[in-house]
């Protein structure tokens, strides 16, 4: 069964998106009750019976569920599978960034890694992106094939969804959809993706450097200052090419290429705590 927007007899598009957006636009609600809500309207429209939210590593080549529903048992919120095994592999590669499957079989796909894995037969999915960067999918499916070709409109369907996504995910103040930690030194609600792009800054023994530079009350540092601090050949082209835009990326620090200053960036706070536990340790034991 084919979308209702899709069907002249639903009685007209806009009563549809009065009913979805009204949901969806209710205030005080977080990005994954939301998400929930979504999926509950759009798979019964979709007439596809799973539906979920994912995360993608493309450094680890995985893709973890965020938010799902339905009973498929692989589906699971948390579960992380190889990116290989997935449909969505190919909708993130995917010029156009969607990805619609109607009947797997039939169209080709029954020795797909990601058939034989989930056993899925039909499939609607788009790409998410938050800060203009690739988040993961959102994705309908059902391990049974739709009687209804998917049509042009629900993909534009899904895409729309997907953009609404990745735009709540953007502007949302409040805690992550993910699983959530308690720093224990400030304790502070910090997400598992906070603590691991942490741990990912805090790797490297040059980003280390460039963070301690802004303890305490120091409001900036300059490339010429952590060239000396690190005393390496090559310190320039690796601040400029690599660890600066890292931590930048991050939110850690605002790098200004022209001054060629760094600054405290909007989440400095978040690392603070373990860049100052290193600073203590390191004074503790030089190396």
């Amino acid at each position: 069964m084919a979308h209702s927007i899709c069907t002249p007899e639903a009685g007209g598009e806009l009563p549809y998106f009065q009913r979805l957006w009204r949901t969806l636009l209710a205030p005080n609600i977080d990005p994954k009750s939301r998400t929930e809500q979504l999926f509950d309207h759009e798979t019964i429209e979709f007439d596809l019976e799973y539906a979920f939210l994912s995360y993608i590593d493309l450094e680890h080549e995985t893709e973890r569920f965020d938010i799902t529903h339905g009973s498929h048992e692989a589906l699971n919120p948390g579960t992380t599978i190889p990116l290989s095994k997935t449909y969505c592999r190919k909708t993130i590669a995917d010029p156009e960034g969607t990805l619609a499957i109607s009947d797997a079989i039939a169209e080709g796909w029954e020795d797909d890694p990601a058939y034989e894995a989930f056993g899925i037969s039909s499939y609607l999915g788009t790409t998410v992106s938050v800060d203009d960067e690739l988040y993961g999918t959102l994705c309908f499916a059902n391990t049974a094939p739709r009687d209804d070709p998917i049509r042009d409109e629900e993909k534009a369907l899904v895409e729309m969804h997907g953009q609404w996504v990745g735009h709540t995910l953007d502007l949302w103040e409040g805690p992550p959809i993910r699983e959530q930690n308690i720093d224990r030194v400030e304790k502070r609600v910090v997400s598992s993706d906070a603590i691991d792009s942490m741990m990912d800054a805090l790797r490297k023994p040059t980003r280390r450097v460039i963070l301690m530079a802004l303890l305490d009350d120091t409001t900036e540092t300059t490339i010429a200052t952590l060239e000396r601090k690190l005393n390496h050949e090559h310190a320039r082209m690796r601040l400029a090419h690599s660890d600066l835009p890292k931590l930048a990326n991050a939110g850690y620090i605002t790098w200004d290429n022209e001054t060629e200053t760094i600054s405290k960036g909007p989440r400095f706070s978040e690392v603070e705590p373990l860049v100052q536990l290193l600073h203590e340790y390191n004074t503790a034991f030089p190396e």
